[in-house]
Formats: structure tokens, C-alpha cells, sequence
């Protein structure tokens, strides 16, 4: 009877072990860098270091303000420097700030939410960086092979811009890496990428597609 009221203890303590070592194990969950991979294939075609001069830098398109208010730069100067982890890192931050509205097209297309998004993720250090001319140049080469897309939504390669009809105004050039939300957001267009969108109706059929070389009316 002792002998089996001992083996009965040792069970039952070894249950408690095991209940206490799932509850730390739980309390550690890893980050869902799928999803911030699908962020980045909507923003950035998955390429974690382009820079291609149109003030969005790395695979989340951080402006640099973002990347110095959020602490990137405690990684390295600027997004497109920094590894993927670092820039995943960086970003958490940012969503627990904005929420997923912080990439307001691309969130939704990737299922980003603040659930998903966040958990420890491991930074690792930047790897060895080509030099910023040598870098822009190979960029430049690849992305001028493709359409640019708000959203990275069609698979289509057309890379002839539809010919806009004269308007008055100031108007900005689409550069590679754009989008409707990027550009209403650095020029500041009051009402949004929806606003943008209605201001171009005439060339711009789709607000998830645009073209390299567009010319949009900002008022």
C-alpha cells in the first residue's frame, strides 16, 4: 500500500511538471513570420533589402521616420540595411502602435492582424551590404522588368503606362515600388488613397494597379 501511495505521488508530481512546462512553453509563442513574409511579398515582392530611392526602404516599406521613431535604427541606419528579423522586429512595434492599418492595403491581402503579427523573433545581424549605388543600380535593373502594382494583386508584366488625359495641377511621376496609399500619404492628398484613386479615374482603372512612369494628379 506505501509503495503504491508513492508511485501515485511521483505520477501525479510528475503531471504537475509537465503542466508547468507547457504553461512556459506557452508563454514563449514565436512570431508568425509567415505572415509579415506575405506583407512583404505584397509591398515589396518579398525583397528584404530594396531600396529603390522612392523613400520606402526595405521588405515592409518603412519610410525613415518610421524605422527611427520604432528604434530600427539600434539595427542599422536604415531599413533596407537591416535583416530580415530586424526589420520583422521593428515592425511588431509598429503594428502595436497602428495596428495592421500601418500597411492598410497589404495587411488585409496578407491577413495581418495584431494577434498574428506579433511574438519574440530572434534578430539576427545584417548581412555584409553591397554599396548603396551598386545595390539601387541591381535593383533598378530587376523591378524595371515589371509592372509596378499597388499591391503586388496581378501577376500581370505590362510595364506600358496608359496615357493620361491633360490635367491642371500638380501631378507626380509613379516610380518603381509605389502605391496609391504611398503616394497619397507622401504628398499629403487629402482624402486618401480613395481621393487619389477618384483624381485619376481617367488612366487608373483598378487602384491596385499602377504603372512605372504614370503621371497622377495630387489636386
Amino acid at each position: 500500500m506505501k509503495k503504491f501511495t508513492r508511485i501515485a505521488a511521483l505520477t501525479a508530481a510528475s503531471v504537475v511538471g509537465a503542466g508547468i512546462a507547457m504553461t512556459a512553453t506557452a508563454g514563449h509563442a514565436s512570431a508568425d513570420t509567415g505572415v509579415w513574409d506575405r506583407v512583404a511579398a505584397c509591398e515589396s515582392s518579398g525583397n528584404w533589402s530594396i531600396n529603390t530611392g522612392n523613400g520606402f526602404y526595405g521588405g515592409l516599406q518603412f519610410t525613415q521616420s518610421t524605422w527611427q521613431a520604432y528604434g530600427g535604427t539600434q539595427y542599422a541606419a536604415r531599413a533596407d540595411l537591416a535583416s530580415k528579423s530586424a526589420q520583422i522586429a521593428t515592425a511588431q512595434k509598429v503594428l502595436a502602435s497602428q495596428g495592421p492599418g500601418a500597411w492598410p492595403v497589404c495587411s488585409v491581402r496578407a491577413g495581418l492582424t495584431s494577434s498574428n503579427g506579433s511574438g519574440a523573433v530572434t534578430v539576427t545581424k545584417s548581412t555584409t551590404q553591397k554599396s548603396t549605388a551598386t545595390q539601387r543600380t541591381t535593383t533598378q535593373r530587376s523591378t524595371n522588368e515589371r509592372s509596378t502594382t499597388v499591391n503586388r494583386s496581378s501577376e500581370r508584366t505590362e510595364v506600358t503606362a496608359p496615357t493620361r488625359h491633360a490635367k491642371g495641377g500638380a501631378t507626380v511621376t509613379v516610380k518603381s515600388g509605389d502605391t496609391l496609399a504611398k503616394l497619397a500619404s507622401a504628398h499629403q492628398v487629402k482624402g486618401g488613397w480613395e481621393r487619389l484613386f477618384a483624381l485619376n479615374d481617367d488612366i487608373v482603372k483598378n487602384p491596385n494597379l499602377i504603372f512605372v512612369g504614370q503621371q497622377l494628379t495630387l489636386s
